[in-house]
């Protein structure tokens, strides 16, 4: 349940094996790619001094990036158009291509057999675009269907033009309003949802004239068949039997091609396979840095699979290379490197609702148990009720294992579930509290006991919060703000003093004067005030201030408002906790009372269904986003940033 380690992976290498070191390293699908001039340039690049390393050292003082580039778009179209004439479904077979192959060998096979079915390919797509013209006919004459004449005759006048426009329904209000100065015969012959088809017949010397009226209009022309007699039934009918035709010659056509394909289609996979690798193997070399023999790459690898990468590579390449793995400390990095989740499966869906915040940076403590523990906590709290509950844990799982939607139906099923164990602690099914009795508490029956709860809640996940805040200052030895801050220690002391000297006034808890807990708070505060001046003269800093001191002491005085006003209205948020279980709890005896004013049991017992229907789906989505929106504005801005860079290993995806 952390943030993944990871390690930093020099490879240098020949350049006369660069393809077949990239092809390796796409193949294996571990690593994030670094810019290696960058890491070169940050002086990160260590290599110790040997022998077999002389050539390395000497080479890294004069490198270069790699500008060459290939353009695949050529290759990429003879694969598909054969995948489309033997209707192959393109897929990826990494396991069978391997590293030692000649791509332009395989290519010029393709390009070989696409020439040998392309004459009978390019009339197949010929006749496919006949037919769809057909069709296009067919569909463009159903709209003349209850025009009872020959539209034949019609088509082929000399002196008069037919033409069929489509416009908006406000174009032909305008086209009424002006009948009587159109040189045309107008007739509308259908209608759809937002448009209105016309048909238009004119002499032949107005064509211009009418041409510029309908461009007027913003038409769309429907073309018509030429040729054809008859109604426009009866031309329908005529040009569906030649579609059939034409079909059954497309069909003759592809027994003819596919006489290939029993031979072709492994040849096909792998092209296709092989192509994919090469366009990845280019972006990986595009991070290169080159030498004159020698080619330098690097990247981030998760510690759990360097081993196999390290292996393959010594399998394949031995001495003819250089590995130089380093667990650098973050700072020397000329990139913060990637964040890879690494949690259970229990809290894995949670790790999208993470990355709407934002990922954390490597340095950080991974929110995601915290985060999904406290939400499922959070929601059943607000939602809690084993009948309802069950229906969200039914959807969740019907979303991940029908739909395949894991994150999603994962979170579902998670947060029905807590729904169900606050519905025994509640007592509640599908509304009702007189089935089973509550294990802990009736909601309504204590309002306040429920309020009070709901904030002490609140106490103790802002409490972790402050824990996990103070963890990452540590990690990232920030002395400022992991001390001094408001989210530090000093900022955890003061949020702890005040809320006992708020419980202390009510309960009693010990006999401390008012005053002293007063003067202890003012003197956090003003630690809080002056933290960048102390914090400056810990770390031995030359200056004590970044920014003029009266800025800087204007916007400190700002900052003690802001803790104050942050603090209080953090805690006191959590109070909607309580509120929407007893909205819960309320909504449906809303409902219960509706049900009982209808005289009918079967009206009773629907308007029941309705009601938990209308409380699983609305008040359900409230209390989703209410629970979001506690996690991101009250907790994660006290412990977490969410600037990481999710990790990207290049790899061949099937």
């Amino acid at each position: 349940m952390a943030v993944e380690k990871m390690k930093t992976v020099g490879i240098v290498g020949r350049i006369a094996d660069m393809d077949r070191i990239c092809r390796s390293i796409v193949l294996n699908g571990s690593m994030h790619m670094l810019n290696a001039l960058s890491e070169i340039n940050s002086n990160y690049f260590k290599i110790s001094a040997s022998e077999e390393n002389i050539e390395a050292i000497e080479e890294s003082s004069h490198i270069r990036p790699y500008n060459a580039s290939k353009d695949f778009g050529k290759d990429e179209q003879i694969i598909k158009s054969l995948n489309d004439i033997f209707d192959f479904q393109p897929s990826i077979d990494a396991g069978s291509i391997g590293i030692d192959y000649d791509y332009a060998q395989l290519i010029n096979a393709m390009k070989e057999e696409y020439d040998a079915v392309k004459e009978l390919w390019d009339e197949i797509e010929k006749k496919n675009k006949l037919v769809e013209e057909k069709k296009n006919y067919i569909k463009n004459l159903s709209y003349m269907k209850n025009v009872d004449m020959d539209i034949g005759q019609l088509l082929n006048l000399k002196y008069l033009k037919l033409r069929l426009f489509v416009i908006s329904r406000e174009s032909y209000g305008r086209l009424k309003g002006n009948y009587e100065n159109i040189p045309s015969l107008v007739l509308k012959v259908a209608a759809t949802d937002d448009n209105i088809i016309v048909m238009s017949v004119a002499p032949q010397c107005f064509d211009d004239e009418i041409e510029r009226l309908f461009t007027s209009l913003n038409y769309q022309e429907l073309k018509l068949p030429v040729g054809y007699s008859g109604t426009a039934q009866e031309i329908i009918e005529k040009l569906t039997g030649e579609i059939k035709n034409i079909l059954n010659e497309i069909k003759g056509l592809k027994e003819q091609v596919q006489k290939h394909r029993g031979d072709i289609s492994p040849a096909i996979k792998k092209a296709y396979s092989v192509l994919m690798l090469e366009k990845k193997v280019e972006i990986v070399k595009r991070e290169a840095a080159m030498g004159k023999k020698l080619f330098f790459l690097f990247g981030y690898v998760p510690k759990s699979k360097v081993k196999r990468l390290q292996k393959e590579l010594w399998d394949y390449f031995g001495s003819r290379i250089i590995l130089v793995i380093d667990d650098a400390p973050v700072k020397e990095m000329a990139k913060s490197p990637p964040t890879k989740f690494k949690n259970n499966w229990i809290i894995r869906p949670f790790e999208a609702l993470i990355r709407m915040y934002g990922l954390p940076s490597y340095d950080e403590v991974d929110p995601t148990i915290f985060f999904g523990l406290s939400y499922m906590l959070l929601f059943g709290a607000m939602f809690g009720d084993l009948g309802q509950g069950f229906v969200i844990l039914l959807a969740g799982l019907y979303l991940t294992y029908r739909k395949k939607s894991a994150s999603f139906g994962g979170v579902l099923s998670r947060l029905g579930g807590s729904s169900m164990v606050f519905g025994l602690l509640y007592g509640s099914v599908f509304g009702n509290e007189h089935v089973i009795p509550a294990l802990f508490i009736r909601p309504m029956a204590n309002i306040n006991t429920m309020l009070i709860l709901a904030i002490g809640l609140g106490v103790i996940l802002m409490t972790i919060s402050f824990l996990y805040s103070l963890i990452n200052n540590w990690k990232r030895r920030n002395i400022e703000e992991g001390i001094f801050g408001r989210e530090g220690l000093v900022g955890f002391l003061f949020f702890l003093t005040l809320i006992f000297t708020a419980a202390n006034s009510y309960l009693k808890l010990a006999d401390i004067p008012l005053s002293v807990l007063i003067s202890i708070m003012a003197v956090l505060l003003l630690l809080n005030v002056f933290k960048e001046p102390i914090s400056n003269l810990i770390k031995g800093s030359n200056r004590l201030y970044k920014e003029k001191i009266t800025d800087y002491y204007t916007e400190a005085g700002f900052g003690v408002v802001e803790t104050l006003l942050s603090f209080l209205s953090n805690t006191i948020s959590f109070i909607r906790v309580g509120a929407f279980a007893l909205n819960h709890a309320g909504l449906y005896l809303a409902f219960e009372t509706m049900a009982e004013m209808i005289n009918s049991g079967f009206g009773g017992a629907l308007v029941l269904v309705l009601g938990n229907i209308i409380i699983i789906g609305l008040e359900g989505l409230i209390v989703f986003i209410q629970g979001l929106r506690l996690e991101y504005y009250e907790l994660f801005s006290k412990y977490y940033s969410g600037n990481g860079v999710e990790y990207t290993p290049i790899r061949l995806n099937s």
